[in-house]
């Protein structure tokens, strides 16, 4: 099975510059994770429906806590952090809502399954630049989780070319990186650098 990639904005690229990166790179990411903090939402808003316009499909797109934005704009996909909306409730208003939840334990990700999440992403995996003076969760973690939940487990930080190896010997469903996209001088190449890596390990496993 190909490790799936999901691209996470990390908030540092103005809406125009980020929108050219993600029509360039859509095509090579399974998911494009919108997490654009620090922006209001009538820009979340308006980024999303330029890149739906732009092409980027529909299925593709998550939205990180901007449930509003979200439901405004017909989406079915969001990312709820950890201090975010109770996932329970937000799935008893809206059942079809699909939901990404943060976990950083069994516990936590029984808890998800649990609440009905689509997918559980752990981390951080690695050191990482937007986690400093943190140090990383556990990777043997990851095998107790795996083994205990059936939802769909992703990991997150400090994810690089040559990490991606480590992180599918512990049958991880797939990767959200970051810095090593949005951060990179050239984040086409870094995208399709990291598709390549995933496509050559699901050959020789």
């Amino acid at each position: 099975m190909v490790i799936k990639l999901m691209a996470v904005t990390d908030d540092t690229h103005d809406t125009s510059d980020l929108l050219r990166i993600l029509v360039e790179i859509h095509p090579y990411v399974d998911h494009v994770q919108i997490r654009e903090k620090q922006k209001p939402a009538g820009l979340v808003y308006q980024l999303c429906r330029e890149l739906l316009e732009e092409g980027l499909p529909v299925q593709k797109l998550w939205l990180n806590d901007r449930v509003d934005v979200a439901l405004l704009l017909g989406l079915k996909q969001v990312h709820i952090p950890g201090q975010g909306l109770p996932l329970e409730e937000l799935k008893k208003l809206y059942p079809d809502l699909r939901i990404g939840a943060p976990v950083h334990s069994l516990e936590e990700a029984v808890q998800a399954e649990a609440a009905g999440v689509a997918y559980a992403l752990y981390g951080h995996c690695f050191s990482t630049a937007s986690k400093k003076g943190k140090s990383p969760q556990p990777l043997a973690n990851l095998g107790s989780i795996r083994q205990n939940i059936r939802i769909p487990l992703y990991g997150i930080g400090g994810i690089d070319v040559e990490r991606l190896v480590s992180l599918k010997a512990l049958e991880l469903d797939g990767v959200a990186v970051m810095s090593g996209i949005f951060s990179a001088k050239d984040p086409l190449s870094a995208v399709k650098k990291l598709r390549e890596e995933c496509l050559r390990l699901d050959e020789i496993q």
